[in-house]
């Protein structure tokens, strides 16, 4: 199987992205970026929300979708379907190698 997420959490090498020499990498799995109320104005929400982190550290892919998807779900369920937006700010580009 695969190795924790704890082996490769701190960025220790200069940024490896997808290029014409790093071929072969697949997609990242998140493919969804905005959920909830897209159109809404910025008016229209009371309060503002902001989750960053305050280390440089490497995120998967997989663990931003496990990320968004818990998030929409709970305020879904608890703010109505309507009543929010999420944007995921960060967009994967550095290559993770797993070995």
């Amino acid at each position: 199987g695969r190795r924790p997420a704890r082996c490769y959490r701190y960025q220790k090498n200069k940024p490896y992205p997808k290029s014409r020499y790093c071929r072969g990498v697949p997609d990242p799995k998140i493919r969804i970026f905005d959920l909830g109320r897209k159109k809404a104005g910025v008016d229209e929400f009371p309060c503002c929300i902001h989750l960053l982190s305050l280390e440089k550290e490497q995120l998967s892919s997989e663990a931003l979708e496990a990320g968004r998807i818990a998030c929409n779900k709970y305020l879904a369920t608890n703010a109505g379907k309507d009543n929010f937006h999420i944007r995921v700010r960060c967009h994967t580009f550095h290559v993770l190698r797993i070995n």
